[in-house]
């Protein structure tokens, strides 16, 4: 089993869109995009605040969530210090009007 200890940066291949599937061009795509997304958080210290946060808005691998920036999305960086990357990130994923969405 998988621990906290034992976990590699190849347990992502363990997911439901890679496991036992053909990695395709697209779904080597979607996984790119997500590692491109992080490298905003590049100086950031990544808590469990950021990890919750790339978990419940950027689960998907084809469209994420991009839900409105609200308090609880704020109380996710709490004690972190604020950096570009962080206001890039929520202006770019956060702040697109409704008839906007970063998956068309």
């Amino acid at each position: 089993a998988r621990t906290f200890h034992n976990i590699t940066r190849w347990d992502v291949l363990y997911t439901t869109p890679y496991y036992k599937k053909v990695l395709t061009e697209e779904l080597f795509q979607q996984l790119s995009s997500s590692w491109g997304m992080l490298g905003k958080f590049v100086g950031v210290n990544i808590t469990e605040g950021v990890v919750d946060h790339f978990r419940q808005y950027h689960k998907e691998p084809v469209c994420d969530v991009f839900e409105q920036v609200s308090y609880p999305m704020f109380k996710q960086f709490e004690g972190l210090e604020w950096t570009r990357g962080i206001s890039d990130h929520l202006r770019d994923t956060h702040l697109v009007s409704g008839d906007e969405s970063a998956c068309q």
